[in-house]
């Protein structure tokens, strides 16, 4: 899921988005937060996140393994999994108050 948005979240904040003129950029602005505030965006949205963190940490668990800290296994799946389980619940807070 994550694979398939995360391009066209990116493609759409980041380039369809963005203006120069400040009096579009504010209707622009009014009209994502609108939409982010609708909870079906809410949770894709949440989802998106939450796969790409937990993806990213586990590729990095995975290095940091390869690197020889095999012997700290238990250690990297705490930290690892347990900074993008506060990731997931930061990002969650952070659209629940949308």
């Amino acid at each position: 899921m994550s694979a398939l948005f995360l391009p066209a979240i990116i493609l759409v904040t980041g380039f369809l988005l963005p203006t120069t003129d400040s009096d579009l950029a504010a209707e622009r602005y009014e009209h994502v937060s609108a939409v982010v505030g609708w909870w079906p965006v809410s949770i894709v949205l949440l989802g998106v996140m939450s796969l790409s963190m937990f993806h990213c940490v586990h590729r990095i668990r995975h290095v940091l393994m390869d690197f020889g800290l095999r012997r700290f296994d238990l250690l990297l799946m705490i930290v690892c999994y347990g900074g993008a389980f506060a990731g997931t619940l930061a990002a969650a807070i952070l659209l629940w108050k949308l």
